[in-house]
């Protein structure tokens, strides 16, 4: 999860929600979606807010009949009648429709439809299938008619925060009823037409307020944290509600009197993962839906008083025109069935949702994909499809165009070869930080990640456990090791200490408590606590940190200290800490940016590890790939274990990517993490990439001593010099595009990027006696910078860890610059 970049005003005068808004163009993900004005991590809004695509029944709607449900799979709304079984798909084309609601009489239908940058309301009049369209250039969400069916309540962001509108379907009137910020939808009409109730999310808040009309309060019902699927439904007749909620990772269905919220009633059990609940229109049954072993949703009801859920099966999806079968074959240039991320279009837009896992969205490119294991079959409605494989970020696209016809299985085999094979070159890869679950739509598990690991050929995956504040995610398998077909997955853990900067535990078989502290979160203990203790804590128990996704910009972070762009401890910790990591590629963050605070680190002597994360989602819908952001590094002959590739990324053997491959060596052999002699060396790389890489440059103690030509994408070149090494120091070659990219794909990061770790000059540590002193000097100028946010953020609380540790810091620091 990102670290919150503070500024001195927003730190004094703002809650934690307010520093949400604080955002950065150079960032990796921004937005792709229109942006609300009050919402800064814009990716989660789009994860957690908007619809999803999934092959099996989603957004359960009972019809005001008793008889029907609507309900969106595949893309679009289906109509399920009940008593058969058998649903009709009513809707068609490229947009992926859903959140189906019905009038009260039954003959409209108002949902969700999401056209890849944009969402709008479509009211469909069901006897003549016409459409009406409500939008503006903002995102729209989440219909809901009033009891008589005159106006149409839904989320609009016009106003720069998603807030509850409603308008008159007659006469087209239209006015906004709440104003509060961030985040208002899933409005609910409650009995008798009191009122509505709604969701509300807000920073690390959720509540369902209750807006009622007669008396013109709009109050909180029910309050949640951190809590993504928190959504619910009201009774018909009752003052009831139903709702999903969580409990650590699992997410139970509950009810609860409007009039006496004291008392909730659970109505699921065990470790379920029920959600988007509904009444039937009696109101003594619950639609929801949860997922099966293959990721993929069923329907569900349960009684509204509790006991046995049952699936409400379907029988017959009926798409009203001609289907065909479609085989699809992945395989290496040996022709043998690898795993791969496959997508699937149509020739009109609408992409095909998988059926043996889930279907993700990349919020990068707008493409849904999945994993598939060697060979699938799909069937389809007819048409001309265009399919496209990848496996990783050396591997360039494998595309086909595709007939479907009725009664004719087509088939389509797609070759996969890389641009360059890391196991043949001797190296393994590994990315050190992600996460298996927080509140995404598909709950994940190691085996999930596994696949995925052999679809992007990566080697390791450290998913971090973390917390939802009093939630700790994925917290009871932290130390898990998980080893199939040679790929490895080792749980960690995310300390969230938000302020202070967020720092991953890598081979952690223990918790640190606490799980997350720091002047905007709640204070539930002794405030005056320091990441130096997450440190010692690993030091004791053999695991190693790293500060994750550290610099949003790309700007020399060290010319605006006092806006809080570097992590306030990361510096003190960087100096004083034994061994320590930097996650110098993360999909959130910018390379560039992290490699400012890097170079000072190392030219003062500290050999600070590089290290890689994506810090994405397994479990999410709208997520980039694992081993966005992974390292390379060499062995030496030892075995491939979660130790060994742990060691050799520490040891700086081998260099961190978003995409190429950068090999790098100086004098006779000496490669990433070695020693070469200073004075006049030759020097050799090779650069790889399936993208254009038009920046190369050869860097010494943080300068760079010489511009190279780049790539095209598809291309290796080899280059040759020779460089003149200063008597102490280090020497790395980095490689990226100096703009970024809409579309890298086979990677998903906006800038291809590659950084060799460094080759020491002399000996590990050395330093250059120029360059330590103007590095030491732009810490201290750095640490004081950290002194002066925390206090104004801390105000009259003491912090004596901390200030303890920033002061042993800069004596430190001091002696260098003597």
């Amino acid at each position: 999860m990102r670290y919150q970049k503070p500024t001195l005003v927003l730190l004094i005068f703002s809650a934690y929600a307010q520093l949400l808004i604080v955002s950065n163009a150079s960032a990796q993900w921004t937005n792709r979606y229109p942006k609300l004005a009050d919402f800064g991590h814009h990716v989660y809004l789009e994860q957690h807010e908007l619809p999803i695509l999934a092959f099996g029944p989603t957004d359960p709607a009972p019809a005001p009949d008793g008889k029907h449900l609507a309900i969106a799979a595949r893309g679009w709304i289906w109509n399920l009648n009940l008593e058969t079984g058998s649903a009709v798909r009513l809707t068609q084309g490229p947009g992926i429709d859903s959140r189906p609601r019905w009038s009260p009489d039954g003959k409209f239908l108002a949902f969700v439809r999401d056209e890849g940058k944009n969402t709008a309301i479509i009211v469909r009049e069901l006897p003549s299938g016409q459409e009406t369209r409500i939008d503006t250039d903002a995102i729209e969400l989440d219909p809901e008619f009033s009891s008589d069916g005159e106006w149409l309540y839904y989320t609009s962001g016009v106003s720069g925060s998603l807030n509850l509108r409603r308008r008159h379907l007659t006469s087209g009137a239209d006015e906004q009823l709440t104003e509060l910020s961030q985040v208002e939808r899933n409005a609910r009409r409650l009995a008798k037409n009191d009122g509505l109730m709604y969701l509300h999310a807000s920073g690390s808040h959720r509540v369902l307020r209750i807006k009622d009309f007669k008396t013109g309060t709009d109050t909180i019902a029910l309050a949640q944290t951190l809590t993504y699927r928190f959504t619910a439904d009201a009774h018909p007749i009752q003052n009831l509600i139903v709702y999903s909620a969580p409990i650590d990772n699992a997410h139970h269905l509950w009810t609860m009197d409007l009039h006496d919220s004291r008392v909730k009633h659970r109505l699921t059990e065990g470790d379920p993962f029920a959600i988007t609940p509904a009444f039937s229109t009696d109101g003594n049954q619950i639609y929801f839906v949860e997922l099966d072993k293959n990721r993929q949703f069923r329907l569900m009801r349960i009684s509204t008083y509790g006991g046995s859920p049952e699936e409400v099966k379907i029988s017959n999806w009926n798409l009203g025109e001609a289907t065909g079968t479609l085989n699809v074959n992945v395989n290496d240039p040996a022709g043998k069935p690898i795993t791969a991320r496959v997508s699937i279009v149509r020739e009109d837009g609408n992409p095909v949702a998988f059926h043996e896992d889930a279907t993700v969205f990349d919020p990068q490119t707008g493409r849904h994909y999945f994993y598939l294991e060697g060979e699938s079959q799909f069937n389809l409605p007819v048409g001309n499809y265009r399919v496209t494989a990848v496996r990783g970020p050396m591997t360039p696209m494998a595309e086909s165009s595709v007939a479907i016809k009725e009664n004719n299985p087509s088939t389509t085999t797609l070759t996969l070869t890389p641009l360059w094979n890391a196991a043949d070159a001797g190296y393994v890869s590994a990315d050190h930080h992600v996460h298996l679950n927080g509140d995404g739509h598909h709950r994940a598990t190691h085996e999930n990640a596994l696949r995925a690991m052999a679809g992007e050929d990566l080697d390791l995956l450290a998913p971090m456990s973390w917390n939802h504040w009093e939630r700790r995610i994925d917290a009871p398998i932290l130390g898990k090791e998980t080893i199939k077909d040679g790929r490895i997955v080792v749980q960690s853990q995310e300390v969230r200490s938000h302020f202070h900067g967020h720092v991953g535990l890598l081979g952690a078989k223990e918790p640190f408590a606490p799980w997350f502290w720091g002047p905007t979160n709640p204070k539930l203990g002794d405030p005056d606590r320091s990441n130096g203790e997450v440190l010692d804590f690993a030091d004791r128990t053999g695991a190693f940190t790293t500060y994750v996704h550290p610099i949003s910009d790309d700007s020399d972070p060290f010319d605006q200290l006092d806006e809080g762009p570097i992590p306030i401890e990361l510096i003190s910790d960087a100096v004083l800490a034994e061994r320590i990591g930097l996650e110098m590629v993360c999909a959130w963050t910018s390379p560039l940016g992290n490699s400012h605070v890097w170079y000072r680190l190392l030219n003062i002597g500290r050999p600070v590890a590089a290290m890689s994360g994506t810090d994405m989602w397994v479990d999410f819908h709208r997520t980039m790939a694992v081993g966005t952001g992974r390292n390379y590094v060499q062995l030496d002959g030892k075995e491939i274990t979660s130790a060994s590739i742990l060691e050799a990324a520490m040891a700086g053997k081998g260099f961190v990517t978003t995409g190429p491959a950068l090999l790098f060596q100086v004098g006779q052999n000496a490669k990433p993490g070695d020693v070469v002699a200073s004075g006049r060396q030759n020097w050799e790389a090779t650069l790889a990439g399936t993208n254009d890489v038009d920046v190369v440059e050869l860097v010494v103690n943080g300068v760079v001593v010489e511009k190279l030509a780049g790539i095209k994408a598809g291309e290796t070149r080899q280059y040759k010099g020779q460089v003149n090494l200063p008597v102490g120091g280090w020497v790395a070659i980095r490689a990226y595009t100096s703009e970024l990219k809409e579309d890298t794909w086979p990677t998903m990061h906006a800038r291809p990027f590659a950084h060799s770790s460094p080759i020491w000059i002399d000996s590990i540590g050395s330093t250059d006696p120029t360059s330590r002193k103007a590095a030491a000097a732009d810490l201290i100028r750095a640490i004081d910078a950290s002194e002066r946010i925390a206090k104004a953020a801390y105000g009259e609380v003491e912090m004596n860890r901390m200030m303890t540790r920033f002061e042993e810091a800069r004596k430190r620091l001091r002696e260098l610059l003597e």
